[in-house]
């Protein structure tokens, strides 16, 4: 890596720091390396519904961390982030123009609000098929040799059911809790849509997820819009992803999530001026 393109790398660590405090996810710039230049299909959704991750103002889509939707077919059940898809279908056609299909990237948005950054949340794309689950975590820009998967049973909330319903975006909802993976959860589902998925790697009611938060409010989905249109469910190729365990996998995450230029470089990092980059607070969803 040339002198350049570190002081670039640290003048953006210095810059976006300040507002790094105001949110855990972070100052890490993306990637786009996923092992090919166009993804194929390999089942088609029937379903696909949009979550807001963690909204400020549901109403408004810059306020999101991310929009997620989940795609539900016959064989796959997909859920990923459409700020990305979305910014792929456009910059696809810059892509295959370029020699190497992959430079540039760095510099595109996602939308939401932080358009220009890296969080496992958004990268990451989760697939589920005959009772699996198959994570493929997409790590952030010169991090790209670690981008890695792994594979368990699709995992099972041990949800209790409530008495407490109410009306959310026009379905009728029943409250349900779980302790899952280190925290508390609390869901509204439906049994109006007979989905037993929801965000994320959440499942296993009676019904569609439609709101769902930790208990400590760091967290949380919500869904805003549901469609029931045929489209084409697309993966990349992650023949080139390492496989690892899942323990493994979020360890690294969340060194990335601390100081994403100490896993770079393989120690502290000090910018021109000398002033080091120190760790960030950060609390993963997974705490087990």
């Amino acid at each position: 890596m040339n002198n350049r393109l570190i002081t670039v790398i640290l003048a953006l660590a210095a810059v976006c720091g300040g507002a790094y405090a105001q949110w855990k996810q972070g100052d890490v710039p993306p990637s786009s390396r996923r092992g090919g230049i166009a993804p194929m299909a390999i089942d088609t959704a029937l379903v696909t519904v949009y979550y807001a991750f963690n909204a400020t103002d549901i109403k408004d889509e810059n306020t999101y961390i991310d929009l997620g939707w989940l795609q539900v077919g016959k064989q796959y059940t997909k859920y990923s982030s459409y700020f990305v898809a979305h910014s792929d279908s456009i910059y696809k056609p810059k892509q295959i123009k370029n020699s190497n299909g992959e430079s540039g990237f760095a510099s595109r948005t996602f939308g939401g609000k932080y358009p220009s950054r890296w969080s496992e949340y958004q990268f990451d794309e989760i697939y589920i098929k005959d009772g699996q689950l198959t994570e493929y975590a997409i790590m952030p820009m010169n991090l790209d040799r670690e981008c890695c998967q792994y594979t368990e049973p699709v995992p099972k909330q041990q949800w209790t059911l409530k008495d407490e319903q109410q009306t959310i975006h026009g379905y009728h909802c029943q409250k349900a809790t779980c302790r899952w993976r280190g925290r508390d959860y609390e869901a509204w589902f439906t049994s109006e849509i007979p989905i037993q998925r929801g965000p994320w790697k959440f499942g296993g009611l009676p019904g569609l997820i439609v709101k769902i938060s930790d208990a400590k409010k760091e967290y949380n989905f919500e869904l805003v819009k549901l469609e029931r249109v045929k489209r084409p469910i697309m993966q990349w190729n992650f023949s080139r992803f390492k496989k690892v365990k899942r323990e493994n996998m979020l360890k690294l995450q969340k060194k990335i999530n601390i100081n994403w230029l100490t896993v770079l470089y393989g120690g502290k990092v000090t910018s021109l001026e000398g002033n080091t980059f120190h760790d960030k607070p950060y609390s993963p969803m997974e705490l087990e």
